[in-house]
């Protein structure tokens, strides 16, 4: 027998040891965590215990990364939903900089854990949970197209559109939401005051902020069926424009179709048939 084959079990005991330490450190880390939610207003980056305990973690914040992961999983295949919010806190937490972490978090409350309960109330409860998880993640990286996006169609398509059977109770309930900041900033940039109540205004917003403009012009068209206001009308103009060249044949032709209407609608507005004239085929 070698001194290399003697040390060689000696090595990986050492290593599993090493690892076993790391996660035991960061699972006791996160039950002190929980035990002291309580006392916590919301789990963010900013308090300053969490701020301590996430220095502390280094490098083994992966690790507890890891394990939020397969325990929030775990726990929505148990129904243990009023559990997993908790944890879910503290995953995009410890990575506050990933888009994606907020985006996936987000959509799993709005949309898979709403989707588990049947009382209409109680999904919207989750559909508000998984925008102000969205909320918080832009508070954190404000200018992330992809959770600007994320936030527009969970308005255009969870709220306005009609695959939820919920859909017109969380419509009906729409004003239980706060009015974005930043509302007559883009009232003003839109041309004229907004209702907020509206979903697909909702949607607007958020998909102008991502400078996004075939998300925008889809919400327009969506906006259309109660009749576009005309204060409206050039904020449209100026969206088709931008958004003209990503559109597909097909949609190309519905923006015409829908010009045109316009046309009939405000014939006093000369900018419609001078777009109309630039597009025309």
């Amino acid at each position: 027998m070698t001194l290399r084959s003697l040390l060689h079990p000696l090595r990986e005991n050492a290593a599993a040891l090493v690892v076993g330490v790391v996660l035991a450190g960061a699972l006791v880390a996160s039950n002190l965590l929980f035990t002291r939610r309580a006392a916590l207003p919301t789990v963010g980056a900013d308090t300053p215990m969490l701020s301590t305990l996430l220095v502390a973690l280094g490098g083994s914040r992966g690790i507890l990364s890891e394990v939020l992961w397969w325990r929030i999983s775990d726990l929505q295949r148990k129904n243990r939903y009023a559990e997993l919010v908790p944890l879910t806190d503290l995953l995009v937490t410890l990575d506050p900089a990933s888009p994606d972490t907020w985006a996936y978090n987000a959509w799993n409350l709005a949309y898979n854990i709403s989707a588990a309960h049947h009382d209409a109330a109680e999904k919207w409860r989750w559909v508000k949970r998984g925008i102000a998880l969205l909320e918080r993640g832009l508070r954190a990286a404000p200018q992330s197209e992809v959770l600007l996006r994320q936030m527009g169609w969970f308005f255009e398509d969870k709220i306005a559109g009609s695959a939820d059977e919920a859909a017109a109770y969380y419509r009906a309930h729409l004003s239980e939401l706060p009015i974005p900041e930043a509302a007559s900033a883009f009232e003003a940039r839109a041309g004229g005051r907004l209702n907020w109540n509206e979903p697909y205004v909702r949607a607007l917003y958020w998909y102008d902020r991502a400078f996004h403009a075939p998300d925008t012009l889809r919400t327009l068209v969506g906006l259309m069926g109660g009749g576009l206001p005309e204060t409206l009308v050039p904020f449209f103009l100026q969206t088709a424009r931008d958004a003209w060249e990503d559109l597909v044949p097909r949609q190309q032709i519905q923006i015409r179709h829908i010009l045109r209407q316009l046309q009939q609608d405000y014939p006093h507005l000369p900018e419609i048939t001078q777009f109309l004239q630039e597009i025309s085929p």
